[in-house]
């Protein structure tokens, strides 16, 4: 995803429009929201709301606002299992941190399109409650840098996987059976 959608750049707009989150956290949110099943203009309130209080958002950012989600919906569609989290370059330590926004926001944006997402049973409940856990990460920056990287990209690998799941829990299928 980082090279149709530029993080830094994203979160150039984001900041000079006094926006409190940052690029990570707008796609946790924006992957929670199709995530749960919505695809209809109502995305858009959610998202003006959560990062604006529903007032209006600059137009550039708002262009890239629904590219994102243009892009989004279109990885998570994808047969391939093209989705993928959009996370910076920069530092270890910066993507954990970003990753846990990540979840984070992940977790109120589907919250808000499945309420009652606590109550679910099953392969999908357990996902849940793991991104929970997830959120709760933290670390000590004098811990072996190899070891934290190794653990940071399969959690992040879980955390794609998991997305996946409950997209194909919260939303129909576009594939018709065959009947014989």
């Amino acid at each position: 995803m980082t090279d149709t959608i530029n993080y830094d750049e994203l979160n150039r707009q984001l900041i000079e429009c006094k926006i409190g989150i940052n690029a990570a956290e707008l796609h946790g949110f924006i992957s929670g929201i199709l995530a749960g099943g919505n695809h209809d203009e109502s995305w858009r309130p959610l998202v003006k709301d959560m990062l604006n209080n529903g007032e209006a958002i600059a137009e550039t950012l708002e262009q890239q606002i629904k590219k994102l989600y243009d892009l989004t919906k279109q990885q998570f569609s994808n047969e391939n299992f093209e989705f993928e989290l959009l996370l910076s370059e920069h530092d270890l330590f910066s993507q954990i941190d970003e990753l846990v926004g990540w979840v984070n926001h992940f977790l109120l944006g589907i919250g808000l399109v499945q309420p009652t997402i606590n109550r679910l049973k099953g392969d999908v409940g357990e996902a849940i409650y793991d991104l929970r856990q997830i959120v709760k990460l933290g670390y000590d920056e004098n811990e072996d840098q190899q070891e934290l990287g190794f653990a940071f990209e399969e959690i992040k690998e879980y955390v794609r996987i998991t997305s996946m799941l409950c997209y194909d829990e919260f939303n129909e299928s576009d594939i018709v059976p065959t009947i014989h």
